[in-house]
């Protein structure tokens, strides 16, 4: 089992991520809407509760370039955490598996 911190960790980290690919997508879906202000947010870092989004205020114009890479960015990021969970996970099972 991978210990709470850890998981803790990295599942806030995923849904984070999630929550920026989400605004980004909401901006580019809003890109030709009148008066529509960019949604931002930012990660921020939480002492053993992990990563959290926090939104920022709204800002100006949709740069769709600029969400895209967002996006690519926050993909990157949550492939990499995927990653990583299910790396610990793996190494946890075997170092259970050479105990029996």
């Amino acid at each position: 089992m991978i210990s709470p911190v850890a998981s803790t960790s990295l599942v806030s980290g995923l849904t984070a991520q999630s929550r920026i690919v989400e605004t980004a997508a909401t901006n580019i879906v809003n890109v030709a809407s009148d008066d529509y202000q960019a949604e931002r947010g930012a990660l921020v870092s939480r002492p053993l509760q992990g990563a959290a989004y926090v939104p920022l205020p709204s800002e100006g114009a949709v740069d769709p370039a600029q969400e895209m890479v967002t996006m690519m960015v926050a993909k990157t990021s949550f492939e990499t955490m995927a990653r990583a969970y299910s790396t610990l996970a793996e190494t946890e099972k075997t170092a259970l598996d050479s105990l029996t």
